[in-house]
């Protein structure tokens, strides 16, 4: 049976999405991960680890990969509500800018930073990852956890990453991931998913690998978790399983997506991807990162 392509096309922008995004935010940000809006990570079916554990032990492994120290400068890419971005600058010493297209993730994640004493080294801003307000090799490192998915054209958000790194730099990428093509009813709930959760498609292996190559980043380490973020799922269920909004609400869609959540991660086809990805390349002359800056030189 062919690949059923309606999958993708659900969403017309991460812009939209960031929009969209704004109306659950709220709603979901302490209901169960405190924070972490995104899967959480379990070493074995023996490891009994809450959900808020979870996510953080996900964020845990984004760190050690960054291998981050004091007086470095880090990007977060898609930074939800700001806690991932606050764990590791607190953990590593290192300075973190983070982006979202959502104003109520940023407002929400200003607002934990400055409940800390990491203020003055952490800071979130309004920016779309496909046009960075950054300069070129601005970062010593990088990481997207659970953006991708949001971005309709990952080769130009990888590019775009990608010049903002300095040389050497490591990119972490974390993200549902499609294995393999689905059809029929399997079709349907990854459409039902992506519907709810803004994501224009998932994923799948030989696009990541064709876009960071074609960004001009090096894939160091091409791991699919799935296994391990796979209780999630019937986690965030059960989470939002005691709510149920009218069908004239607005945020009918997202609770009664997560009530097929259970499904969509149950399926074969559903992995996650823990991808490490390096800058290679020479630093730029000063001269030269002008003129990336700003072409016409002045």
């Amino acid at each position: 049976m062919p690949h059923d392509s309606s999958v993708h096309r659900t969403v017309p922008s991460s812009l939209e999405a960031g929009r969209l995004h704004d109306e659950q935010t709220e709603i979901a940000d302490g209901a169960a991960v405190d924070g972490n809006i995104h899967v959480g990570y379990w070493d074995s079916a023996a490891d009994d680890r809450s959900l808020n554990q979870a996510t953080d032990r996900l964020t845990d492994l984004v760190a050690e990969r960054l291998a981050a120290a004091p007086g470095q400068h880090l990007l977060d890419v898609g930074c939800g509500t700001g806690r991932p971005a606050l764990r590791i600058a607190r953990a590593s010493g290192a300075r973190v800018s983070g982006i979202s297209v959502s104003n109520q993730d940023i407002d929400l994640a200003r607002t934990r930073a400055n409940a800390t004493s990491l203020a003055d080294r952490v800071d979130f801003r309004y920016a779309d990852a496909c046009a960075l307000p950054f300069e070129a090799e601005s970062f010593d490192g990088a990481w997207a956890i659970e953006s991708m998915m949001h971005i309709p054209d990952r080769t130009v958000a990888l590019t775009e990453i990608a010049r903002t790194l300095r040389p050497g730099s490591t990119l972490v990428i974390t993200d549902v991931l499609l294995r393999s093509p689905v059809t029929g009813h399997s079709a349907e709930i990854v459409r039902q998913t992506c519907r709810a959760f803004q994501s224009p498609s998932l994923p799948e292996p030989d696009e990541l690998r064709t876009a960071l190559n074609r960004a001009g980043l090096k894939l160091v380490v091409f791991n699919d978790i799935g296994e391990h973020v796979r209780r999630t799922y019937q986690a965030f269920a059960d989470a939002f399983g005691d709510i149920a909004p009218s069908a004239d609400d607005r945020h009918h869609e997202f609770f009664n997506s997560t009530r097929f959540l259970p499904r969509f991660g149950a399926l074969p086809q559903i992995g996650y991807a823990f991808l490490v990805a390096r800058r290679e390349g020479k630093a730029l002359p000063s001269r030269a990162r002008a003129l990336l800056q700003d072409p016409a030189g002045r």
